[in-house]
């Protein structure tokens, strides 16, 4: 199963060198098939993301887009993910946005 992060979203949507190729080949394997997750805090910097770069015009269309996408699953954050990232954090001395997506995760 493959978690999706928002540079995923972006690179399938806007990119046009290889990277949004690749994106764009595994969003495919997962509309035939491929399981895969993301979470709300993604949506949110996909959103952010496409405002700051002046394509606000392209919000609904991109997360209506991913909520309607057969195989891929948009989990809900629980309420402990905070304390779950906080122990990545320590361990693994990471930012708490990538320990947050790490614990959303699992």
């Amino acid at each position: 199963m493959l978690y999706l992060d928002a540079n995923f979203f972006i690179f399938a949507l806007l990119d046009r060198t290889d990277k949004g190729v690749e994106a764009r080949n595994i969003l495919q394997m997962i509309v035939k098939g491929e399981r895969a997750l993301t979470s709300p805090l993604a949506l949110d910097e996909v959103m952010w993301v496409l405002i700051k770069g002046g394509k606000k015009h392209l919000l609904r269309m991109a997360i209506e887009g991913i909520y309607s996408t057969p195989n891929l699953d948009v989990v809900e954050v629980i309420s402990t993910a905070p304390i779950l990232a906080l122990d990545l954090i320590e361990r693994y001395d990471l930012r708490p946005r990538d320990a947050l997506h790490i614990a959303i995760m699992r």
